[in-house]
């Protein structure tokens, strides 16, 4: 029932804080008493404690259900402890999701003797390494139980006698496991047979759910003890097998479920102890052999189903179904039976439902189903029937459904029905007949006729005589081409008539009649031109389909105008007309004009009423202004792939739309729009919608513009165009606040020059004159001035004078490129100063003379390739400081030195060179040979002037000169020391002093990494010194760390770090709390005693030991303490975590060292003190002793013996590399009687040192003081 009342509710924004709420539910059962609910989401079940905590014991006795959700997101382990809700006493329902349980300890719900209803779903089988394991006793105590679910644990195993503490469990679910031994559930009480009965359990047992797991066979007296079981369920399994026996004992079984397993047969004597069984259910096997007499008793069934299985005709026979008297419901569908005999189902004679569907049925006896006097519904749908006789269907009078779609019918008898007058559902689809047949006049209850799929060619308004009743009739699919007057008027009923893909090209005016009851027609897929005056007088018609014809004349009068949905699409309209303007009585919500041939949209083309409108693929070029105003539910108008190459915005208007409702979606994609100064609006027009008047266009992304100017790409997608781009051509143009433009050369005149052709974009800022091929021979006279663009390329240009751009001040791109163009002046460009881009390759120059580009200084891409350009003056390319690309490849050079003559500001990120030719002296090929590494361009496509040596090879000629040593003697000049020119040495001065800086630098930079070095190579602490006040600390370091990293801990950590000589306490191995009231002395005391404290911070200690209020509050006055005493900690992370902001603040105060990080244990031993030297009296070092005996100083004692035997002495002994138990100093054990201590003055908190030679642990522990005999511990506060 839904909730009544919500008590309270919290959200808490930490990262891993349990969220709550209160419910109160009225109870499912039969009680119909009031729950109080309390559902929590959490991190992992651990959490729970702190949520309980914090509840009142008011609110504690309130609560009878309990929900908690762990996450799902990240794998988190949970694990139960025994104190679990053990103050929720009136907790009756507990429910438990997500929490990844690996365990249930012994008895761990005790404490909740109330509880009925249990369920655990960890959904292990999201992590397949995660099972589910129990105790025999985790279910001890829970003695009122009714209800346990177990499902989706991944359990493989189940311990014995584990539900025999249930003794009143009724219900028990264990679907989506891994079981595949019935006898562990412990529900057979066979023994050794009736003489020797085993133990029994679990008697109660109702329902038992054992579907999805991977049981393979059930055996003989596996369940035996569940007299009580009622419901079995034991589908999607692999079973191959059940023995004889193995339901014996169930003798109140009502529902057995074993579908979808990998059965073939059944034994004959399987349901001997199962006689009050009612539903059965074998689907989905493999079962192809029905044992005589296997059904032979079960006179209580009422649901029997077969299908999809292999069983053929010799089984299933007039001796299968004996006796099964009181059989409503039997499916037999998906087999290969290939006949049904007069005595197949005799006995059935309450039978409702028979599906013999997709079998292999060719013959039906006479009277098959005579004696079936009370079947409801017959499915022979799929098989291969020819004819039906007269007497296949006789004594069937009060059946309703009969379904024969898919045989090969083409004769119908016309007595086959006369004992079939209650039919209401008649279906024949797919079949051969040829006509209407005439049994059908007999069935005057008929409501719904398929004849669908035929080769039916003419129907009369005969064919139907008698179906006064009928109100859907399915003609689709047949041969029917002409439709005469009141073919369809003897049905006064008829609501739905389906006419689809027929052969239709004539219907006659009145073929439908005048019913008002008439709602849909279906007329798609035939072969029709025209439906004028074809509905006339149909006045409730409301869903009408005639797409796919040939329709070529349309107008909204040829329509009732109670049409709602139409679908016209694929036929050949070019207009949709409305002669009449019909705006308030057409209704029409749903319009479909898509692929036909429509050309123009105006405002009566559409409905004012319509909704969604496809007009998509037609030939559409033109919608007219204001076409989609008045339309005010529109929501989707789709008009892409048509012809549109221009669209007003105007055409988009829409009238206000409401706030509260969305604006329509229009889709223009893929049409041939050009994008002109005009259409700028397109690019920007979902920005619009604040105006609520222009709809959303919602395939932005897939909009082409096509270009009016482009010399490299005709299409862009619209969303990559600049405002720019967006171009309009013009002969000439003058501003309005021009005044001298009756005047010739008028710099604000723009008239385009003869031959070429000119755009600008909306706003003029951009103004692109193309004189390309235009056939002149020098630069044209009447350029407009504002021109930004300029085209001259394919032209005949010949010398550039200076000054023929002059004026030209926003010029940015120019192109001269194959125009002939011979040389260039100094001052060719002189006026162009915003020049940014200049083509001038495929010409006739031949040399550069170094000024030509001094008023350039914007230039930023230079094409001079494929030109005769012999040599390069110096200065060249001095003044383009912006120069970025360069293109000089394929001239004539002879010698150019680009690590001289490029250094214009470094700002070239492109040059190319190839195909010119180059000097390869050594003296010269050193600079380039510096140029070519650091602008990484390869030597690969240049050769020396010789034309046939590639300059790579004479870069490694000259390199191997240079390493033999020099070929050429060079005078010697004895000088002074400075002679006369002081520069050498200030460079080396300068040079040193840098070096010097950089060095220091880097030292102060790396200082940390340096002293780390210093002291992992030679012991030398650079950065840090000792304390002296540490010398007197018994320890050096403290470890905390959680129990489960305790192996980590014992036998990588501590074994490593006391190989170098450290003495540890470490926190779960030495300190041994009677109570958690003393667990802040024992953190206090161990911090005192030792030199540093470290913290193995895990995923394990955040979700356990960090979640514990106690816990926590000792380690932080632990942490507090260090800190007064400014005593060192350091945080050891085993894993990537997110951390509190306790835990951040503990992070950014002490030294963090990760596990697997490169040098981990040189950084861990260099934040640990440094390790007293183990010498004896006469400061000798002792040797080391290998000799496999465990030590006093490396051997802890156990608090408990069973947490010792878990290691097995293989497990020691196998260890190659040696532990601290078995390679140590002689005297490592010994101390100085200045670290005694009396061992009367504390009692509490305990650290031991006792050994015990025979269990062969390797558990390394802290140094045992040689003094401290009596007691055997060492003791702190």
């Amino acid at each position: 029932m839904s909730v009544l009342l919500l008590l309270s509710g919290t959200a808490i924004a930490n990262n891993g804080d349990p969220v709550c709420d209160w419910q109160r539910v009225m109870s499912a059962d039969e009680s119909q008493s009031l729950r109080v609910v309390l559902k929590c989401s959490l991190r992992t079940i651990n959490n729970a404690d702190s949520v309980i905590s914090n509840l009142t014991s008011a609110q504690m006795d309130m609560i009878t259900s309990l929900t908690l959700k762990c996450s799902d997101v990240i794998f988190f382990e949970s694990s139960l402890e025994n104190s679990f809700l053990t103050q929720l006493r009136r907790l009756n329902h507990l429910d438990l999701e997500y929490c990844k349980i690996k365990y249930v300890p012994p008895a761990v719900l005790s404490t909740s003797r109330e509880l009925k209803k249990l369920r655990i779903r960890t959904h292990n089988t999201d992590w397949s390494a995660m099972t589910m394991d129990f105790h025999s006793d985790s279910l001890r105590g829970l003695v009122q139980l009714r209800e346990l679910d177990l499902s989706d644990n991944n359990i493989w195993n189940l311990p014995k006698e584990l539900f025999c503490p249930l003794i009143g469990l009724a219900n028990l679910n264990l679907t989506k496991n891994r079981l595949q031994d019935v006898f562990e559930l412990g529900f057979s009480d066979w023994g050794n047979g009736p003489t020797a009965p085993g133990k029994t359990c679990n008697t109660a047992l109702e329902d038992l759910n054992l579907a999805h797991n991977d049981i393979i066979s059930m055996p003989d007296n596996g369940l035996t003890s569940l007299r009580a079981l009622k419901r079995l369920y034991l589908q999607e399994n692999q079973i191959n097998q059940i023995a004889d026996r193995a339901f014996v004992g169930l003798t109140s079984l009502n529902l057995l479920n074993v579908s979808s397993n990998r059965l073939s047969a059944l034994p004959p004597e399987l349901f001997h102890s199962t006689r009050y069984l009612r539903e059965l259910y074998l689907h989905n096997n493999s079962i192809n052999v029905l044992a005589p007499g296997l059904l032979e008793g079960l006179d209580q069934l009422l649901v029997l189903d077969m299908s999809h299985n292999e069983l053929t005709s010799t089984w299933v026979n007039r001796d299968t179904f004996s006796g099964l008297v009181r059989l409503v419901v039997l499916n037999l569908g998906h087999n290969q039976l290939t006949k049904i005999d007069a005595h197949m189902f005799q006995d059935l004679y309450s039978l409702q439902i028979l599906n013999l569907e997709h079998n292999n049925i060719e013959v039906v006896a006479d009277q098959a189903f005579a004696t079936l006097s009370n079947l409801h519904a017959l499915t022979l749908s799929f098989n291969k029937l020819k004819h039906i006789k007269p007497l296949h269907f006789s004594g069937l009078f009060v059946i309703n459904q009969l379904f024969l779609d898919r045989n090969r019918i083409d004769t119908v008898d016309e007595h086959a029905f006369q004992n079939c007058t209650n039919l209401h559902d008649l279906g024949l689809y797919g079949n051969a007949l040829r006509q209407v047949p005439a049994a059908l006049s007999k069935l005057h209850m008929l409501k719904t006729l398929d004849l669908g799929g035929n080769v039916i060619r003419h129907v009369k308004n005969t064919s139907f005589d008698g179906l006064d009743l009928l109100y859907n009739l399915i003609l689709s699919n047949n041969e029917i081409s002409n439709l005469t007057a009141y073919t369809f008027s003897t049905m006064p009923l008829l609501q739905v008539l389906n006419l689809a893909f027929n052969r239709l090209t004539h219907v006659d005016q009145q073929a439908f009649g005048t019913s008002n009851k008439l709602h849909a027609i279906r007329l798609d897929g035939n072969a029709l031109s025209d439906i004028n005056g074809m509905f006339d007088g149909l006045s409730k018609l409301v869903w009408l389909n005639v797409s796919d014809n040939q329709i070529a004349n349309f107008d909204y009068s040829y329509l009732p105008s109670s049409v709602e949905w139409l679908d016209m699409h694929k036929n050949a309209i070019s207009d949709l007309g409305n002669y009449y303007v019909q705006r308030d009585t057409i209704q029409i919500k749903m319009l479909d004009a898509s692929f036909n041939r429509l050309t123009e949209i105006t405002d009566t083309s559409i409905p004012d009423s319509v909704e969604n409108v496809f007009l998509n693929n037609n030939l559409i070029h033109k919608i007219k202004i204001n076409t989609f105003l008045r339309k005010a539910n529109l929501s989707r108008v789709v008009l892409y792939a048509n012809k549109m190459e221009y669209i007003d915005i105007a055409s988009l208007r829409l009238d206000p739309v409401p706030d509260n409702k969305e604006l329509p979606q229009f889709y223009i994609g893929d049409n041939p729009l050009k994008c002109d100064c005009t259409t700028e609006w397109l690019q920007r027009i979902n920005q619009l919608s604040v105006q609520r008047q222009h709809p959303r266009i919602m395939d932005m992304d897939s909009i082409m513009c096509r270009l009016v100017h482009s010399k490299t790409e005709k299409y862009k997608p619209l969303l990559d165009l600049k405002p720019s781009q967006f171009l309009c051509e013009y002969e000439s143009h003058c501003f309005s606040v021009c005044e001298c433009c009756d005047f010739d050369a008028c710099d604000c005149e723009m008239t385009c020059p003869d031959n070429c052709t000119c755009y600008h974009d909306h706003v003029w800022s951009s103004n692109i004159v193309d004189c390309s091929n235009a056939g002149y021979k020098s630069i044209p006279a009447r350029i407009p001035m504002d021109a930004t663009e300029i085209y001259l390329d394919g032209n005949d240009l010949g010398d550039l004078s200076s000054h023929v751009f002059l004026g030209k001040k926003k010029l940015q791109v120019l192109y001269m490129n194959n125009s002939n163009v011979a040389s260039l002046h100094n001052k060719t460009f002189n006026g162009v100063p915003d020049l940014r881009v200049l083509h001038i390759e495929n010409n006739q120059l031949d040399r550069l003379n170094g000024g030509e580009f001094e008023t350039l200084p914007k230039l930023a891409e230079l094409y001079l390739n494929d030109n005769r350009i012999t040599s390069v003056a110096n200065r060249s390319f001095a003044p383009l400081k912006s120069l970025q690309v360069l293109h000089l490849e394929n001239n004539q050079i002879n010698e150019f030195r680009p690590w001289q003559q490029l250094n214009a500001g470094n700002t070239l990120t492109s040059v190319s060179l190839a195909g010119n030719t180059w000097l390869c002296e050594c003296d010269v090929i050193v600079g380039l040979e510096g140029w070519l590494k650091n602008n990484d361009y390869p030597p690969s496509t240049m050769l020396c002037s010789d034309k046939t040596t590639p300059v790579a090879a004479a870069i490694k000629k000259c390199q191997s000169e240079r390493d033999t040593g020099p070929s050429i003697h060079r005078p010697f000049y004895k000088t002074t020391v400075l002679g006369t020119d002081y520069v050498p040495f200030v460079a080396a001065s300068l040079a040193l002093f840098i070096v010097v800086f950089v060095l220091v630098t880097l030292a102060l930079v790396f200082r940390d990494d340096l002293c780390l070095w210093a002291h992992s190579r030679y012991g030398v602490r650079v950065c840090k010194s000792p304390s002296s006040s540490e010398n007197d600390k018994l320890y050096d370091a403290y470890m905390v760390y959680s129990i489960k990293d305790e192996e980590f801990v014992n036998h990588i950590l501590s074994t490593s770090l006391e190989r170098f000589g450290y003495s540890l306490c470490l926190h779960y191995r030495d300190i041994h709390v009677i109570s958690p009231a003393y667990l802040m002395d024992s953190f206090l005391g161990a911090s005192d005693a030792s030199k540093r404290i470290i913290v193995v911070l895990s995923l394990s200690f955040l979700q356990n030991e960090w979640e514990k209020p106690v816990f926590r509050t000792a380690f932080q006055a632990c942490l507090e303490r260090a800190k007064t005493k400014k005593q060192s900690v350091v945080v050891l992370l085993t894993t990537t975590i997110t951390p509190d902001r306790e835990l951040q603040a503990l992070l950014k105060s002490c030294e963090v060292v990760t596990w697997g990080e490169k040098r981990f244990w040189d950084r861990l031993r260099y934040l640990m003190p440094d390790p007293k030297p183990m010498s004896s009296a006469g400061g000798d070092l002792k040797k080391v002793i290998c000799d496999g005996r465990p030590v006093a100083r490396y051997t802890a004692a156990p608090t408990s013996l069973e947490a010792w035997i878990r290691m097995s002495p293989a497990s020691v002994t196998q260890s190659q590399a040696p532990t601290q138990s078995s390679c140590m100093s002689e005297e490592s054990s010994q101390r100085t009687t200045d670290e005694d201590e009396d061992p009367s003055n504390h009692s509490y908190v305990s650290i031991d040192y006792q050994q015990r030679h025979k269990l062969h642990h390797v558990y390394s522990s802290i140094p045992d003081p040689i003094y401290n005999q009596a007691g055997g511990r060492t003791y702190f506060v």
